[in-house]
């Protein structure tokens, strides 16, 4: 095998070509890794606007942390061109699934995977990021159908996809405005449904070779209709795949994950229709409540009545303060951070934005159901609080380190190991620096080794485990509070959409409090998309490995059925580490 050497990498074999490069299977000689290597093609190597915007989405892709992105590890420039280093990802792509499958997916089948690619472009689009390439070669799908998307923050044109060795595929996932530049993110709903449509039929949406002939065709052409191909597909879908494709952005599902919604209706033959204008966000479930907690009220405050309870249980927070001088050197050197600056592999360590020193009064953030975009401010990490609560805490356990807090590192990754499984999570210690902060010090003083997760809830509104508390019983907590952060603090105070339900993602890490600022120990990781009003502290992701864990433990479901009591099986957090 003739092993070609790219600056520190040796390029084993070539494992795809698409619109902007080559893909290598490769051995990164730093760090004895095998990776995926794309080098980017000659001619956008030598564009110095292409290359600019291609360092500005890469950081952003970079900083994204979702499990359904294959994670960076590198990126740059070597002998002149650009190049990007991720995590190789074992499994085929969408397109090779659906051939190997008999030339389509069912629809329940396909209607997951396009769950999880929803959740991830809407994450994506919260961060200011188009991925503008969403198409089947583009999607990796590994055991169990878990799917990775690639490619993404590489900068893409549809007029350019004619000139690459993928142009038998060339525009047909494009929407009608991307032809002429002009997009946004529900360009990315555009070829969502595009490539639902695939998983649906096994064809392109429209025939003809070449991008004009797809571009002409995306520009005038109606939608497809998925049961013209597939008698037996639900003709729910055809209105879906109709909505979800609309020429005018404006006439589409407005994020994907609304898409994603409309297509596990149609399942069901319900079509979900796009808003227009945008509603706020669906109620949840009536019948399920939150999780809840036995509120601890604070000293000198007078006690509060028992029984009232935490709209979703509380708070796990994280000691940086106190850790600071003892591990930052250990956050700052993961390989993620690194990016290649010439073609002599000088590394330079990435730097990390950090929360602005002038100060913005918070603005509403717009309706459709979604967190708002993190937007920095002074007030970030200035004074974390911890006041001490009436209740004594359910294990000894020191308070925080309170005053100024770092928000660098950004990210803080930990270890939570169960008896369910390994859940990493990665903290997100630049948008919730107090919670971060008090989390740290909980599990430092091991507050949360040996103690059980005690409830699951499986609604269809509300997916998520709950755990931190001590005592099992979801009464327990730290002995004192921490004060609301991200995404309550991107609100103004007392805006009305403060109790408007907005979607908490798939992966995410949150406190359940009693009230405004009643952040304990308990949180919860939400294992599938769930409608909570944004008042509850998002302090970080879980990983792909964490992920695959909560799936095992909500499929044994609820202690003696329903959709909310404690997990069939027992979930024992055995230890909770720093990576």
């Amino acid at each position: 095998m003739r092993v070609r050497t790219f600056g520190r990498y040796e390029l084993l074999d070539s494992i795809g070509h698409g619109a902007t490069g080559e893909v290598f299977r490769a051995l990164d000689t730093a760090t004895d890794q095998t990776v995926a290597v794309k080098v980017l093609e000659k001619e956008l190597s030598e564009d110095p606007e292409f290359a600019q915007q291609f360092s500005r989405e890469m950081q952003l892709a970079a900083d994204l942390h979702d499990p359904h992105l294959v994670p960076i590890n590198n990126y740059g420039e070597i002998s002149g061109r650009l190049f990007l280093d991720t995590q190789l990802v074992e499994g085929r792509t969408l397109g090779g699934l659906i051939r190997n499958e008999g030339g389509r997916l069912s629809p329940t089948r396909a209607v997951t995977i396009i769950e999880q690619l929803a959740a991830t472009l809407d994450n994506a689009h919260r961060a200011g990021l188009i991925h503008r390439n969403v198409k089947p070669s583009n999607i990796r799908v590994a055991a169990g159908d878990y799917v990775y998307l690639t490619d993404f923050g590489i900068p893409y044109s549809a007029a350019g996809t004619s000139t690459t060795s993928s142009a038998h595929d060339a525009g047909a996932y494009t929407a009608p405005e991307s032809f002429s530049g002009a997009t946004d993110s529900r360009a990315d709903v555009y070829s969502l449904a595009c490539v639902l449509y695939k998983c649906l039929t096994g064809q392109q949406p429209y025939t003809g070779e070449g991008i004009e002939q797809q571009r002409a065709a995306h520009l005038t052409a109606p939608p497809p209709r998925p049961s013209a191909s597939v008698p037996a597909a639900s003709p729910t879908f055809n209105a879906v795949i109709a909505a979800g494709m609309a020429k005018n952005p404006n006439a589409r599902y407005q994020t994907a994950s609304q898409l994603a919604v409309a297509a596990r209706s149609a399942l069901d033959n319900r079509f979900s229709p796009p808003p227009s204008p945008p509603p706020a966000a669906p109620q949840p479930e009536s019948d399920v409540a939150p999780p809840t907690v036995e509120r601890q009220p604070r000293r000198p405050a007078p006690p509060v009545r028992k029984g009232r309870k935490v709209a979703i249980v509380g708070g796990t927070a994280f000691g940086i303060a106190a850790l600071i001088g003892m591990v930052v050197l250990v956050f700052t050197t993961t390989a993620r951070d690194r990016h290649v600056t010439s073609s002599t592999e000088t590394t330079s360590e990435a730097t990390t934005t950090s929360a602005t020193t002038t100060a913005r009064a918070p603005v509403a953030p717009q309706a459709g159901g979604q967190l708002p975009p993190f937007v920095p401010s002074a007030a970030v990490g200035a004074n974390c609080q911890y006041p001490e609560t009436t209740d004594a805490a359910s294990k000894p356990v020191p308070a925080p380190r309170t005053g100024k807090v770092p928000t660098r590192p950004a990210r803080v990754g930990l270890t939570m190991v169960t008896n369910q499984g390994t859940v990493g999570l990665r903290l997100a210690n630049n948008e919730s620096p107090c919670t971060v902060n008090s989390f740290v010090s909980l599990a430092q003083h091991k507050f949360f080794d040996d103690t059980d997760c005690h409830r699951l809830t499986t609604a269809a509104s509300l997916s998520v485990l709950q755990c931190g508390d001590p005592t099992g019983a979801g009464t327990g907590g730290p002995g004192y509070t921490s004060a609301d952060e991200y995404p309550a603090d991107q609100y103004p105070p007392d805006d009305p959409a403060l109790k408007v339900p907005v979607v908490y993602p798939r992966g995410t890490l949150a406190m359940a409090n009693s009230g405004p600022n009643t952040d304990g120990s308990q949180f919860f990781m939400v294992y599938r998309d769930s409608l909570l009003p944004p008042t509850y502290t998002v302090f970080g992701k879980v990983d792909a490995t964490g992920l695959a864990t909560l799936n095992k433990i909500a499929a044994d479901g609820v202690e003696g059925g329903g959709q909310d009591g404690p997990p069939a099986t027992t979930v024992t957090i055995t230890s909770v580490r720093l990576d």
